[in-house]
């Protein structure tokens, strides 16, 4: 079984590298907006068995249920790594042989990028394995395919694609690295938030972005 895990912390304390640029409601209402997006995205995509999301927020996790994807209800959040392996494990007890980690604020992914993701593990199922797809700076880690789903840890962060890549080699574990270009990309700066403005204009977050601008022009 393939299942897609995405942690979600509580909206009300992401994108704290975005102060200044957005209020702290903007910021709470922009994380909301990309986890939509990409659950949306999660839920058509063919292939995977079990949809999960990981949160200690109730209107994502109603979101979610409500969308079809089981809840992993956290009492409290340590990390985005902490998170991503505690419910790897809980997926792995209901029977995952594969899981595929990732964020949500990666608003540009599409089906296509992920089935690919899905399509590279399906054939190697039975053997331990990771797919490791970068951020565009190539330092961190924007997708983890791990089979199984304690093939190595997570240490999502700055460098953690390295760190990824030099804990399969410590414990023998086959390392693929893709770099599927919507997936590639996540909107942590203002810089990242003119990139998006730039490449996908039409998407519901940059419809909403220049909505809150114009409400304040």
């Amino acid at each position: 079984m393939i299942c897609a895990v995405l942690p979600v912390k509580a909206p009300i304390n992401a994108k704290q590298r975005l102060k200044g640029f957005l209020s702290p409601s903007q910021r709470e209402a922009l994380a909301r907006l990309m986890f939509q997006e990409v659950l949306s995205t999660l839920c058509s995509v063919r292939g995977l068995d079990r949809i999960v999301v990981a949160t200690s927020d109730r209107a994502v996790a109603n979101h979610a249920s409500q969308s079809g994807a089981t809840v992993f209800e956290e009492q409290e959040q340590l990390g985005h790594s902490h998170s991503a392996d505690a419910a790897a494990r809980r997926a792995m007890s209901l029977g995952a042989a594969t899981v595929l980690l990732l964020p949500i604020d990666v608003p540009l992914v599409t089906k296509a990028e992920i089935e690919g993701l899905v399509a590279e593990a399906e054939p190697d199922a039975a053997k331990p394995g990771v797919i490791i797809v970068p951020s565009l700076d190539g330092t961190g880690t924007n997708a983890l395919v791990r089979t199984p789903p304690d093939a190595i840890a997570s240490c999502f962060g700055p460098g953690s694609f390295q760190a990824h890549l030099d804990q399969a080699r410590e414990r023998g574990v086959p390392a693929t690295v893709l770099r599927p270009a919507g997936l590639l990309f996540d909107v942590d700066t203002p810089e990242d938030v003119d990139e998006l403005l730039r490449r996908a204009p039409d998407s519901r977050t940059a419809q909403w972005l220049r909505a809150q601008w114009t409400s304040v022009s």
